[in-house]
């Protein structure tokens, strides 16, 4: 089975796609990048196909509107591709290209998550987090809870005995901690950041642990700049991976440790990930580990729409017996209830239940090719 990923370069659709073809036996899949020419030209044939896209359309066509929407260097990349079965994209502004690839080459079209304006009816395939899900079934839609990652509790466990020997760090509690940042909904102050590490500290103090923190791109600097000067300093801060990358970071912390957030699950016990980043929460979810989702600072009393998928993830089958405020395994808490929270979880077993979303949408991949072997597209 070949199988085309397009990518748009955005690393969370990218862990979406590979985390997909990863538990697909024998799959060789190949990946292109591609950019548009402009802006624009990325909105017009998104709209374009939107009201098209159902029709079958001429090779001349499809060729004259790739060559028309991408640069000139994606659009040779894509108009080379041939003989592949799959193309698989994640993303809105690739989801055109998904399509009219997919008619030039005959090859099944498989999105993850709702493109807009596109929407799903024209693919093969779509996977669709819980919060995407259709209001009437639909025969092309494979639902998951959360969106697919490349995080599996087996690859945490390996990456964990090597990371031991390799960081040499003591047999202690860690506390790993993903911290977002802005979006259209939330915001973290300083003075919740100052709180959450007030929290983490005493915690550490109570139960001989240590911290792994990591930021992300939208974390506000002024947020980075009091993590970097509170844990920077201290001992039982193992690994700080700032976003920013803009302070001269002691060598202790293994600021630049590969793939932080998978490091950092593997060695700790409790994953304390903020609510603002959907995709974080999915792979601390499908760690393995137990995981607080901490709740921030709301710029609008409006509920998104992803909580509703935090519930869900909160009712699943839980990694671990359930306490106070959750049903287990993923437990969900303010910053006042924190070291509540983190006391109650420290000390329960897990049972190595995980989200494992990527391998559910895998399966329907090879499911839809199974049902249409008997069948010419």
């Amino acid at each position: 089975m070949k199988i085309l990923i397009i990518s748009d370069g955005r690393p969370g659709h990218y862990n979406q796609s590979v985390g997909i073809v990863s538990h697909i036996k024998n799959a060789e899949f190949y990946l292109i990048e591609v950019k548009f020419s402009s802006k624009w030209r990325d909105n017009l044939l998104r709209v374009l196909m939107r009201l098209v896209g159902w029709m079958p359309m001429p090779e001349g066509f499809i060729v004259r509107l790739l060559n028309m929407a991408l640069s000139q260097e994606s659009a040779s990349d894509i108009l080379t591709c041939e003989d592949y079965d799959i193309i698989l994209s994640t993303g809105s502004s690739v989801a055109p290209i998904n399509l009219l690839l997919g008619k030039l080459i005959d090859a099944y079209t498989v999105v993850c998550t709702r493109p807009s304006p596109l929407g799903i009816a024209y693919f093969d395939l779509a996977i669709l987090p819980q919060h995407h899900w259709p209001r009437i079934n639909r025969k092309n839609v494979c639902k998951t809870l959360g969106v697919p990652n490349l995080i599996t509790p087996e690859d945490i466990e390996q990456r964990r005995k090597q990371l031991q020997s390799k960081l040499n760090l003591p047999d202690k509690s860690r506390i790993g901690v993903l911290l977002g940042g802005e979006d259209r909904y939330f915001t973290i102050t300083p003075a919740t950041a100052s709180k959450l590490l007030d929290t983490l500290l005493k915690v550490c103090g109570k139960i001989d642990g240590q911290i792994a923190l990591t930021t992300s791109r939208r974390t506000p600097q002024v947020v980075e700049e009091l993590v970097y000067s509170r844990l920077d300093v201290d001992n039982r801060c193992v690994i700080l991976q700032l976003a920013s990358r803009i302070y001269p970071q002691s060598q202790r912390k293994f600021a630049n440790i590969p793939d932080p957030v998978a490091s950092i699950f593997a060695i700790s016990d409790i994953v304390i990930v903020t609510e603002d980043s959907f995709s974080m929460v999915c792979e601390a979810a499908s760690s393995g580990r137990k995981v607080i989702i901490l709740d921030v600072d709301r710029k609008s009393r409006r509920r998104p729409r992803r909580h509703r998928t935090y519930d869900s993830i909160m009712q699943s089958p839980p990694p671990f017996p359930p306490v106070d405020g959750g049903v287990g395994g993923v437990v969900k808490c303010n910053i006042d209830n924190l070291e509540e929270m983190l006391l109650k979880v420290a000390y329960e077993e897990v049972n190595g239940k995980a989200l494992r979303d990527a391998k559910k949408a895998a399966n329907a991949i090879i499911q839809m090719l199974s049902n249409q072997k008997h069948f010419a597209k």
